[in-house]
């Protein structure tokens, strides 16, 4: 019946034909899955930036489960924090050029590989079900334990990491399109789906048969439906409020970064010119964007700073967002705000809410710093900022143009940026200063995001770096112009403005929390089930 327990016989105890290592797995057998992991981690880091070979993303998880799924669950937990370890190294290398220590980028690494070790541990632990054997059954829990997971270490701990989603890598695949409809669930969900069957279209092993002569042809064609229907969807970039010509400005910060940014208004100087440049050019935009701490000094204390900023802002005419960072005796606080030819900076402020842990405050400051001379580079914790995720901008026609704005990293938080959506934005504004990591590709990752978060929410984006990468992004996540790394340069775009509301947008949080509940509710009734089978034998 769909659904028992297994039993406990040596033939219920083999995995799909297959009899687990533990129990008669020949060690040969066992040491070549570890070819296999290796190709699995390389695929799936050559599927994210700069590589982006998206098409890798199914074949990669196809070979990963296949791995995964017949072997016990400590074995499996093993195999998928090696894959976890060497993708993550790999994907996060960025961390060592921020910090220039080995500890930052270890301990990240290691934090999202034990969140894959409980994926193939709960994944594995689910074999206990009888639906398990099943095409079907296989895709759900595949589906139900990866992307509950992946949501899980996108919110845990510290507010999570919502990195290198296998969402994000679908940007420029069919299956990106199915981002309106559902996020970063959905899309997470079809990539994994497509792997199952893919793996059980080719497997080898018998008990994985269908049985009937039909039964493979009809899972490839499952697999090129799901992977090919989405190309009928079409993504809407037409003006549901008229348009708003957006101009992004970056300065640059010159390496090595630090000492850039030690030369008083030296970052500040650069965005001047530049902006001066595209005052010049009489490119005419209703708006302005630089990027985060583009003015290296608070010009709310810092005259000099002020004037610079009025200078440039004068010069171009229009509404500039410029980005700050405030501080008091013990902390600091994160700002971007609209600078207004003549008035200067507006009252009305968007601060950081999520500010990066380890990179921008220390948790647990005296045991951290103990391990770490890092932490050293952090003397002032950033504190977070209790404000919503919109702002407005008044622009000389006498429109208002609304919102949604991140800082940074904060692009990869769903919530945060479906916040300002809901609230009104028409248009995503991310502000960032990617000067710490250089050539690598930290801020390319985060274009990708951005490009999802604009065919998610059916909404014209932008990201503003102050050394890059710079994009302008339409509705669809086609990108319209950008600037490259560690360039000064700026650039132009006339972008539509939408105020329809996708069904991710109104969904807001409740798939993740769906399909983290699920996870959680499978993963201990697969260990409730297999510890009473156990005493029952």
């Amino acid at each position: 019946m769909v659904g028992r327990l297994r039993g406990t016989s040596v033939e219920e105890n083999e995995v799909h034909g297959v009899r687990r290592e533990d129990e008669g797995l020949p060690v040969l057998r066992r040491w070549r899955d570890y070819p296999c992991l290796v190709l699995v981690a390389v695929g799936l880091w050559a599927s994210f930036p700069d590589v982006n070979w998206w098409w890798l993303s199914v074949p990669t998880m196809a070979v990963f489960i296949a791995v995964v799924d017949r072997v016990r669950s400590g074995r499996a937990a093993w195999y998928c924090g090696l894959v976890g370890m060497g993708f993550w190294m790999a994907h996060t290398e960025w961390a060592r050029v921020a910090t220039g220590g080995w500890l930052p980028w270890v301990a990240l690494a290691l934090t999202q590989a034990i969140a894959w070790a409980i994926w193939g541990w709960s994944m594995s632990l689910a074999r206990v079900w009888r639906l398990s054997r099943t095409w079907w059954g296989e895709t759900l829990i595949a589906v139900i334990t990866w992307v509950g997971v992946e949501q899980l270490r996108s919110r845990v701990p510290f507010g999570g990491f919502p990195w290198a989603n296998l969402s994000y890598a679908q940007v420029d695949s069919p299956l990106g399109r199915l981002a309106p409809f559902g996020g970063e669930v959905l899309v997470s969900a079809a990539v994994v789906a497509a792997a199952v069957l893919l793996r059980r279209t080719f497997t080898l092993v018998p008990a994985q048969d269908p049985g009937r002569w039909w039964g493979r042809p009809a899972l490839l064609v499952l697999v090129v439906v799901l992977l090919v229907a989405p190309l009928a969807i079409t993504l809407p970039t037409s003006q549901e409020a008229g348009s708003v010509r957006v101009g992004v400005v970056q300065g640059n910060v010159e390496i090595p970064g630090d000492q850039t940014f030690s030369i008083p208004n030296k970052v500040t100087g650069n965005h001047v010119r530049e902006t001066e440049a595209l005052a010049a050019d009489d490119e005419h935009p209703d708006l302005v964007l630089w990027g985060e701490n583009s003015a290296d000094l608070d010009p709310q204390t810092t005259a000099s700073t002020r004037d610079l900023i009025s200078s440039a802002v004068n010069a171009v005419g229009v509404p500039t967002l410029v980005g700050f960072v405030e501080y008091d005796q013990t902390t600091r606080k994160n700002w971007v705000g609209f600078w207004y030819p003549g008035t200067g900076l507006d009252t009305n402020l968007y601060g950081k809410q999520h500010p990066v842990p380890f990179g921008e405050y220390i948790p647990w400051r005296a045991f951290v710093s103990s391990l770490a001379t890092e932490t050293a580079q952090v003397s002032v914790d950033m504190v977070p900022v209790d404000n919503p995720a919109y702002m407005e901008a008044r622009i000389n026609d006498g429109r208002t143009i609304p919102l949604a704005v991140g800082i940074c990293f904060e692009v990869a938080y769903e919530p945060l940026i479906a916040e300002g959506v809901n609230l009104g934005g028409q248009l995503i504004a991310i502000p960032t200063n990617n000067y710490h990591f250089r050539y690598s590709a930290e801020s390319t990752q985060q274009a990708q995001m951005l490009r999802f978060r604009a065919m998610e929410y059916s909404r014209s984006a932008v990201q503003a770096s102050t050394n890059g990468v710079s994009t302008i992004v339409r509705p669809d996540g086609s990108v319209v112009a950008s600037v490259a790394k560690q360039t000064a340069g700026h650039i132009v775009a006339d972008l539509p403005l939408r105020t329809s509301m996708t069904v991710a947008a109104r969904m807001g949080e409740i798939p993740a929390w769906i399909v983290i509940g699920a996870f959680v509710t499978l993963t201990l009734m697969s260990l409730g089930a297999l510890l009473i089978s156990r005493r029952k034998s």
